[in-house]
């Protein structure tokens, strides 16, 4: 959970500082990230297998 607050504090200083709707979504897309994992909705395993299936490495 600790992700998740570090992640929505960021969203909440960018309002304060009118960041960019772009940055705030990214934030906010972070946010997100970190809940699913905790409530198990995205897993690393998920991340992982997302990751290597569209990215060819070591070629």
């Amino acid at each position: 959970m600790r992700h998740t607050n570090v992640a929505l504090i960021k969203v909440l200083e960018g309002l304060n500082n009118n960041v960019t709707g772009d940055f705030l979504a990214m934030d906010i897309r972070t946010s997100l990230h970190h809940l699913g994992e905790n409530t198990g909705e995205i897993s690393s395993d998920d991340l992982l297998a997302i990751f290597f299936s569209r990215f060819c490495i070591g070629k």
